[in-house]
């Protein structure tokens, strides 16, 4: 999903455009104001700049843990694993509501991680990430959240790789992962994810570099619903798909990207998974993130010009969280 390393591979596709209307409702000064935030969404919580994050029950805590040993068969066979039924639904609901309410006024889905219980969802992840990426975990500064209206022809993002470079070396040792967790229930109806599976795309004679080279019959579809966790090797080929008018819901889900911190960084800044970021920062960096996947979201000038404001007054020195 990286700005420089994701490429849209598909010059017809055009992704919908990004409806900010109410932007003047949530001006850049007042988007620093915790207040603002919370009397949007107050089943949410922002944490004060120096509170240390709280404990979250981590997944495997309480049932004895998942089999790993599956998980990394098809993961190193076709690069991708999908995890059902592992995160609570109930905290999942909570951030659902949290981006409708978002959407309602006007604002992008991906102003979710303002709230802690967005990166409690990836911290309840370590034990999953400490498997394929080992105990030093960096948090990539890489993320976005997704509602796919069927309403308004929603789509995912079009076929891509989040990482052009090495993602693994070897079978057996992997460099980077992405984590993407549905909020509702994501089918092939509402534009759940699709991929190219690793082991399909060996047998062709070139790498793919373009949707016409992709086999359609070679395309799987992974529909999930909220409690699971889906996650790939950065240089998979995978895609959102276009919702049906005819779907019952919208699409709602959350993805964050990481790296085996023992490697060179992915990025200028590393992000701890313990401790998420104190609250103006998460602001300044969703803000970046408007600009950076321009490409891969159309979002309107507006919003683009609101994001950039808003780093401005994040960097006011005497600006308080």
């Amino acid at each position: 999903m990286r700005c420089r390393l994701a490429i849209v591979l598909g010059a017809a596709y055009r992704p919908a455009n990004f409806n900010t209307g109410h932007l003047s409702m949530i001006t850049p000064k007042k988007a620093t104001s915790i207040e603002v935030w919370q009397q949007l969404n107050p089943q949410l919580h922002i944490s004060a700049p120096d509170q240390i994050a709280s404990d979250v029950v981590e997944i495997g805590a309480d049932d004895g843990g998942f089999d790993g040993g599956r998980l990394s068969d098809r993961f190193w066979d076709e690069g991708y694993f999908l995890l059902r039924d592992v995160l609570p639904t109930d905290e999942l609901a909570k951030l659902r509501s949290g981006i409708e309410a978002l959407v309602a006024n006007g604002l992008s889905p991906s102003l979710i991680y303002l709230y802690d219980e967005a990166w409690d969802v990836f911290r309840r992840l370590r034990p999953l990430l400490s498997h394929f990426l080992a105990d030093r975990i960096g948090l990539l500064p890489h993320f976005w959240a997704w509602h796919v209206d069927p309403r308004d022809g929603g789509r995912g993002w079009p076929p891509h790789r989040d990482y052009q470079g090495e993602s693994a070396i070897g079978d057996d040792m992997l460099i980077s992962l992405s984590l993407w967790v549905p909020l509702s229930d994501a089918t092939p109806d509402n534009g759940c994810m699709y991929v190219l599976p690793r082991s399909f795309e060996k047998c062709y004679a070139l790498p793919v570099s373009k949707p016409e080279d992709v086999a359609l019959q070679d395309v799987r579809a992974l529909p999930a619903g909220p409690g699971a966790v889906m996650g790939w090797r950065q240089d998979l080929y995978h895609w959102g798909g276009r919702a049906s008018g005819h779907a019952n819901e919208p699409r709602i889900s959350l993805s964050l990207e990481f790296q085996n911190a023992a490697f060179d960084p992915l990025a200028e800044q590393l992000l701890s998974l313990e401790q998420p970021p104190a609250f103006l920062e998460r602001l300044s960096l969703i803000a970046s993130q408007f600009e950076k996947y321009r490409h891969m979201q159309s979002i309107d000038a507006e919003t683009v010009k609101w994001a950039e404001l808003v780093l401005k007054e994040c960097a006011v020195p005497s600006r308080g969280s």
